[in-house]
C-alpha cells in the first residue's frame, strides 16, 4: 500500500427530507445562486421550483439556467457561465444527475476565472489554464451514480473536438456543500438507475484491479460498496419505490469517490477513458450503459494480464466453487457480472447499443489523443478491448 493522504471538505448533508434545509444552507455560501440543472427531470419532478421557493424562504435569490445535456458540453457551461457573471451570482447549485453537478463545478470556475471552459482542461501536450477563483458551489443530486458530490471532478464534452476529458482540482472545486437525499432518486425510471448503479461500482472496480495487492482493507471496503449495489440494485429494479434500497444505493455512490476506498492504491482507471471515447462521438448513449458494454471485455484483458484480482472478484462477490480455478474462474467472473449487467436491465455490448465494429480503432485513437495510453495497454490491446466489447 502506497502511503495516503485523505482530504475531503465536503459537508454532506445525508438522509430522507434533507432537501428541506437547502435554502438553509445556501444562505451560508452567498446572497444570489445560479442554479445549474437539466432541460427537463426537475422541472417535470417540480424539484426546481420546489428549490427555488426553499432559497426564497430563507432570503436567497436565484436564476435558473436549464439547458444542461448529459454528457455536459462546454458551450452549455459558458452560457450558464455567463448568465452568472451577467445576474451578479455569487455562487453555483448544481441540480440534477451527474450532468449537472459537473456542469455547476464548470461554471464555478468559468464564472469565477472568466475564459472557456476548454482552458481549464489538461490533455496530452496540453498544459491547461490555472484556475484563480472559483465560485462557492453546492450540489442536490436527483441520481446515484457520479459521486460528484463528494468530490472535486468533472468530466465535459466538447462536440466540435469530439473529446471528452476532465478537470480535478481539490483546491478549487469540491463542493462546499452537498446535500443527498435519498428520497430525490425516487422518480429516477429503472434504466437510468442501472446506468447510475454501474457507474458506482465502476468507480471502486477501476483501482481494485490495477492498483497495490496489499490493500486489503480498501479492498473490502470496495467489495462491500459493489455488493451493496447489486443487492440493492436488483431489489429497486423489482421496486423503485424501495426506499431503504435507494438510501443504500445513493449512500454507496456518495462514498465510491469521497476519498478512502481508492485511498494507497495508486491504481489506474481504464474503462472510464475507454467510455469517454465512446460517447465522445455517441453522445445519445449514457454513461454507465457504455461500461456496462465494455467491463466485460476488460475484465477478459485484466484475466490475461493480473488473474488475481479477477480470482479475488470471483471468489468474494460470486462465491466461486472450489473446483473452478484458472481460466474457468475468470469466465465464472465474467458470466456473473454479465448476469448482473442484464439482469438490471443494461446491455453487455456495443452492438445493442446500435455501436458499429467500424469504430473501434477510431475509439482506441481518440482514448490515446486525449489521456494517453492507459495501464500497461498499447493500442493493439486497446483495439482489442473495443472489439471484444462488440
Amino acid at each position: 500500500m502506497k502511503n495516503l493522504m485523505i482530504y475531503n471538505p465536503v459537508k454532506i448533508h445525508f438522509g430522507a427530507g434533507e432537501i428541506e434545509n437547502a435554502g438553509r444552507l445556501a444562505k451560508t455560501l452567498g446572497k444570489k445562486a445560479v442554479i445549474v440543472t437539466g432541460k427537463n427531470s426537475t422541472k417535470k419532478t417540480g424539484l426546481l421550483d420546489r428549490t427555488i421557493k426553499l432559497l426564497e424562504k430563507e432570503g436567497v435569490k436565484s436564476v435558473v439556467y436549464a439547458g444542461i445535456t448529459p454528457n455536459p458540453k462546454n458551450t452549455e457551461v459558458e452560457e450558464a457561465s455567463a448568465l452568472a457573471v451577467k445576474e451578479g451570482c455569487d455562487f453555483v447549485i448544481g441540480l440534477g444527475g451527474g450532468s449537472a453537478m459537473d456542469a455547476a463545478k464548470g461554471v464555478a470556475v468559468v464564472a469565477g476565472s472568466g475564459g472557456k471552459l476548454w482552458d481549464y482542461i489538461g490533455l496530452p501536450g496540453k498544459k491547461p489554464k490555472d484556475i484563480g477563483k472559483s465560485l462557492p458551489i453546492m450540489l442536490i443530486p436527483t441520481l446515484s451514480a457520479t459521486g460528484s458530490e463528494g468530490n472535486p471532478a468533472a468530466v465535459f464534452s466538447n462536440p466540435v473536438l469530439n473529446q471528452k476529458a476532465a478537470i480535478y482540482n481539490p483546491d478549487k472545486i469540491f463542493p462546499a456543500i452537498s446535500i443527498v437525499d435519498p428520497d430525490l432518486t425516487l422518480s429516477v425510471p429503472p434504466k437510468q438507475t442501472a446506468e447510475g448503479i454501474i457507474d458506482v461500482i465502476m468507480h471502486v472496480l477501476e483501482e481494485y484491479l490495477t492498483g497495490e495487492t496489499d490493500c486489503d482493507m480498501q479492498d473490502r471496503f470496495t467489495e462491500g460498496i459493489i455488493l451493496t449495489c447489486m443487492e440493492e440494485g436488483r431489489r429497486v429494479m423489482k421496486n423503485p419505490g424501495d426506499k431503504h434500497a435507494r438510501a443504500q444505493i445513493a449512500l454507496s455512490s456518495t462514498v465510491a469517490l469521497q476519498g478512502l476506498p481508492n485511498s494507497g492504491r495508486a491504481g489506474a482507471w481504464v474503462v472510464h477513458p475507454l467510455e469517454h471515447a465512446v460517447t465522445a462521438y455517441f453522445d445519445n448513449i449514457a454513461h454507465g450503459a457504455g461500461i456496462a458494454a465494455i467491463l466485460p471485455s476488460y475484465l477478459k484483458y485484466l484475466g490475461e494480464v493480473k488473474p488475481d484480482k479477477v480470482h479475488q472478484l470471483a471468489d468474494r462477490l460470486f462465491d466461486a466453487p472450489k473446483d473452478v480455478k484458472g481460466e474457468l474462474k475468470i469466465a465464472f467472473c465474467i458470466e456473473n457480472f454479465r448476469k448482473f449487467i442484464t439482469d438490471i436491465g443494461l446491455s453487455d455490448n456495443f452492438k445493442d447499443l446500435n455501436i458499429g465494429m467500424e469504430n473501434m480503432e477510431k475509439f482506441a485513437d481518440k482514448v490515446i489523443e486525449v489521456g494517453g495510453l492507459p495501464w500497461k495497454l498499447d493500442r493493439p490491446r486497446l483495439v482489442q478491448i473495443f472489439k471484444g466489447a462488440f
